[in-house]
């Protein structure tokens, strides 16, 4: 993210055109040991930012490939080695080559590539790599791996990311496991990066080494720095922000310059790989870096608070349909593909996740209060707004794809079952049986209890809102359970014998059910004792006079900003408050830093059969406009509680501000466990110093305890970011543990001043789930129950014929927990059918697989996360196989017989 105009100006020479990484060549002469340098050219790829993402998209299909074939196509006549090679990722070569290019183009692209002067990497882009999903990064390699597969080309070794300080820590295994020997990161330069040596071993949390180059900037400079203690150095010669590749001078110039400033050092064009082969026919001796290294940028996907929630719903809906899909073919239910459609969901959903989320911010007038407003009115915002909604739609696409496919999915599944009349299946997307509340329309005034029609166990059913409720127990593992309705007992939403509605002026209420007891402040809006009968533990703390539940609003100052920026970012450059700060702010002694929580909350018990809702509701004030409610949801018969924060009308303000649903717990001397991407982490051991201390975002959930292992476990179903002890943003600490048992779960924020959303309006909602613990069994504690509040189970409700399935059935069963079946599927790489499981909780306990009746294959066969066989093959016996797991790795089978 960068001003152009002054990039130009950073250019140690007139020939090496914008680039801002060379910051690092500051000598004219190499170490001595240095006896080859490998020039590698790339651009940096932002979906967006310079211009709307459409306008950028058409670049680079169009300009943007025009001269990169010029340089390629006027270099044919040099020496091999100094020919120019380009090197892209894998999703914009992708669309570039993609049905909107021309035939002519079309052949020159494919020349180029054959000649081995257009490369690319193995990843799709950059991306904030914590806020996807494992198999969004897993799919979004298959970009680079079908264009190597189109060519005859050998699949991409070497990986890149840039401008994004940091990453999560699966990174390494996910390109180990996928064949990839290399990964360049290239921080934004004014950032400050992870505090890690320029080459190490990157090991992922599985133990996979993963080779690491770390610039400050987005590439190196041609020469490098004096201490560097290698016969090999990497001159990663790297334009900005969609500027393209350099003219065919400037390319020669450089050429020149480098056989000048490197006296008999061999000079050669190359891909990053190449760098990587050299280096370790040296056998060098490197470090090893093993930790996580969080995103120092993560912030900003709360920008987007109602895209971010609905990424966290439907993602996991993909597998989730992926695998109904292959049940019901197994099952011989219909004969519809949706390959296509997973396929299209994954793009979409990988450029959510990429890191171009708007225009560049400093483009537009930088106002606040009336001024800002006055502006706004005018129009004058409209193409900002624009590039916020061409990012929002990557994500509403998914929706639109995914919800649709499950539901005709779900609808052929209950038309199967051998059940006349009306019947209600319930499906589990996850590997484990489970009981769970499903929810789904009714518009009949009454029902009866839901009966389990092999158990014959009936169930109490909730109405409300014009949707029908009950607890579906043991759902088979990724399996379904049939339910009818029973006219006996018959439920009304209004009627005495279901309801007990009582609203209350007094400033203390206690609600009771079996399991917990609950006490409330209803002017504050918050719990001041969770009591679990079962646990025996009151888990309500308060912390700096903030309680549990309670909703702050945080509006930061001129301080603030300043502070941050001092802290956080290195160097100077014009475009540096533009990006990082919040340039005309007031100075705080006129507008001081504010915290506010609503007070004085009306409220209203609802006491129904399958839960009871408490409902906290405020009125707008001046010192925050919208409305805001918090709804607390008990079971009668499940062990956790639900909260379920909402705003409306609420009004937007370029403003730097935040929103907090705050959750002290009373736990002494705690510890933290955060179910980060592909692994879960300690805060206090497992984070790379200068990365992220501040903000984590989460993948499954986190849990709090203490010696004695008891504690809550929280998962946030609606927003993945948290922060540990204190509100950590417009801050920054290179080695932060959190001490206090206090967790702020993000609703929104606008502290980025480019590229992510800048003011926030309107309505949305986050929902939290939390669960007392006790034990320290990761499975128990942390990823089933966080999984399952994440992953719901489906259900629907269908009426006519008979089919001929079974009442309730497995679907594909594993021997043990804390494994997730993250693909089940057509295989986007080849062949026959793709399972893939991925071990959650840190154990090398091995697996076995039982697979759905109807899918009886002799043997499956091991692949690495490209496609690739890795092994040999595995015998199968009546449906049953074991495999041998790693903690948080992967395992990938190829199904290549179908059922009979």
């Amino acid at each position: 993210m960068k001003d152009e105009r002054f990039i130009r100006r950073l250019c140690l020479t007139a020939v090496l055109f914008s680039m801002p990484s060379l910051s690092l060549a500051a000598q004219t002469t190499s170490p001595a040991q240095v006896k080859e340098v490998i020039v590698v050219s790339k651009t940096h790829f932002d979906i967006g930012y310079t211009d709307l993402a459409s306008n950028v998209l058409e670049n680079y299909r169009t300009t943007m490939i025009d001269k990169a074939l010029a340089v390629c196509e006027q270099a044919r006549e040099l020496p091999p080695g100094e020919r120019f090679v380009w090197t892209l990722p894998g999703w914009p070569l992708s669309h570039i080559l993609g049905p909107l290019q021309t035939s002519e183009r079309r052949e020159r692209i494919a020349a180029m590539i054959r000649e081995g002067r257009l490369v690319w990497h193995a990843l799709p882009g950059t991306t904030h790599t914590e806020s996807l999903e494992l198999e969004d990064l897993v799919r979004g390699m298959g970009f680079s791996s079908r264009l190597a597969r189109q060519f005859g080309q050998e699949l991409p070794r070497d990986a890149k990311m840039t401008d994004v300080p940091s990453h999560a820590w699966t990174l390494p295994t996910i390109l180990a496991r996928a064949g990839v020997t290399f990964l360049h990161l290239g921080c934004n330069r004014l950032s400050t990066p992870p505090d890690v040596p320029v080459l190490f071993w990157w090991e992922g949390p599985d133990g996979s080494r993963v080779l690491t180059m770390q610039s400050p900037a987005y590439g190196t400079g041609l020469t490098p720095p004096a201490d560097w203690p290698y016969a090999v150095w990497l001159a990663l010669i790297h334009t900005s922000d969609n500027q393209g590749p350099p003219t065919p001078e400037q390319m020669q110039n450089l050429l020149v310059q480098a056989k000048s400033e490197l006296p008999g050092v061999k000079i050669r064009t190359g891909r990053l790989s190449d760098f990587a082969d050299a280096i370790l026919a040296e056998k060098p001796e490197l470090p090893v870096v093993r930790a996580d290294m969080p995103d120092t940028w993560i912030h900003g996907i709360m920008s987007m608070p109602v895209e971010c929630g609905l990424a966290r719903r439907v993602r996991p809906l993909i597998g989730a349909t992926e695998s109904l899909g292959t049940l019901l073919g197994a099952w011989h239910v219909g004969d519809a593909d949706s390959s296509g459609t997973i396929a299209e969901a994954y793009e979409q959903s990988f450029l959510y996740g990429e890191h171009t989320w708007g225009r560049d911010g400093k483009r537009f007038p930088r106002l606040y209060g009336q001024a800002w407003q006055t502006e706004y009115d005018k129009g004058t915002f409209v193409k900002l707004e624009q590039s916020w909604g061409e990012h929002a739609a990557y994500i509403r696409r998914v929706d639109e794809l995914i919800k649709p496919t499950l539901a005709e999915g779900m609808r052929a599944l209950a038309a199967a079952v051998n059940v006349e009349g009306t019947r209600i299946i319930v499906f589990n997307p996850l590997p484990w049986p489970r009981d769970d509340v499903v929810s789904l329309p009714w518009s009949q005034a009454t029902v009866g209890k839901v009966r389990d029609l092999e158990t014959d166990r009936s169930v109490p059913a909730e109405l409300r809102n014009e949707h029908l409720s009950f607890v579906a127990h043991n759902v088979p593992p990724l399996g379904y359970r049939t339910f009818v309705l029973d006219s006996a007992g018959t439920v009304s939403p209004t009627g005495k014998t279901a309801w007990q509605r009582a609203d209350s002026s007094d400033a203390l209420q206690v609600v009771e059910n079996h399991r917990w007891r609950v006490r409330i402040d209803m002017t504050r809006g918050t719990i001041t004792s969770l009591y679990d009968k079962q646990t025996d533990q009151n888990l309500a703390g308060e912390i700096d006079g903030i309680g549990l539940g309670q909703f702050v609003y945080e509006r930061y100052d001129a301080d603030d900003v300043s502070q941050f920026l001092d802290g956080y970012t290195r160097g100077k450059a014009p475009w540096l408050e533009g990006d990082f700060g919040k340039p005309g702010m007031p100075p705080a002694n006129k507008v001081p830093h504010s915290v506010f929580s609503p007070f004085r909350f009306s409220h209203s018990i609802e006491h129904g059969p399958v839960s009871t809702r408490i409902i906290l509701a405020s009125q707008p004030s001046e010192l925050f406009d919208g409305r805001v409610s918090l709804t607390i949801r008990l079971y009668e018969d499940l062990p956790f509680v639900d909260f379920e924060w909402r705003v409306s009308d609420k009004q937007a303000t370029p403003w730097p501000e935040a929103g907090w649903l705050c959750l002290p717990l009373r736990i002494d001397q705690p510890a933290f466990r955060i179910g980060r991407l592909g692994c879960i982490i300690d805060p206090a051991r497992d984070v790379q110093r200068s990365a992220n201390h501040m903000v984590y975002a989460l993948t499954t959930g986190l849990t709090v305890t203490g010696p004695d292992g008891k504690g809550a476990g929280i998962c946030p179903i609606d927003s993945p970011l948290v922060c540990l002890d204190e509100r950590g943003l417009w801050k920054f600490s290179q080695d932060f543990i959190p001490k206090r048992p206090m967790v702020y779960v993000n609703l929104f924020n606008n502290q980025w001043s480019t590229n992510f959303v800048q003011w926030i309006g309107g309505a949305w909602s986050c929902r939290v789930r939390l669960w007392p613990i006790v034990g320290t069994a990761e499975e128990d504690t942390l990823v089933t129950p966080a999984m399952e509040a994440r992953v719901p189970c489906q259900a629907t409700l269908v009426s006519g014929k008979a089919g001929r399935l079974p009442l309730t059935r497995e679907g594909l069963k594993l021997s043990r927990g804390g494994v997730l079946v993250t693909a089940f599927g057509q295989n986007p790489d080849g062949d026959g059918l793709l399972l893939r499981l991925w071990e959650q909780i840190g154990s090398d306990q091995p697996c076995r697989v039982q697979l759905p009746d109807g899918l009886r294959p002799e043997s499956v066969r091991p692949c690495d996360l490209r496609g690739r066989a890795s092994g040999e093959p595995i015998p199968v016996k009546e449906g049953v196989f074991e495999v041998p797991m790693t903690r948080f790795a992967p395992v990938s089978l190829l199904i290549a017989e179908q059922a009979e």
